[in-house]
């Protein structure tokens, strides 16, 4: 996954017009800061969020829906 690039301005704005969910916006943000599937799966663990890979991809094509939708 390559990193996404936002930046803060941009991030939160995408916040905000695309109406993640708190998990959305942790996997979001993980992902802009250049995580890898399995470390962004790590972190979220961290804050006792599981999910395997194969829902994190979901999740991942649901946030990316959503901001091609705004953009």
């Amino acid at each position: 996954m390559s990193k996404l690039n936002f930046t803060k301005d941009e991030f939160d704005y995408l916040v905000d017009k695309c109406m993640f969910n708190e998990e959305q916006i942790a996997i979001f943000e993980l992902l802009n800061k250049d995580y890898t599937r399995i470390g962004v799966l790590m972190k979220l663990q961290e804050k006792n969020l599981y999910m395997s890979e194969r829902t994190l991809d979901r999740k991942i094509k649901k946030i990316k829906d959503k901001i091609k939708r705004v953009i």
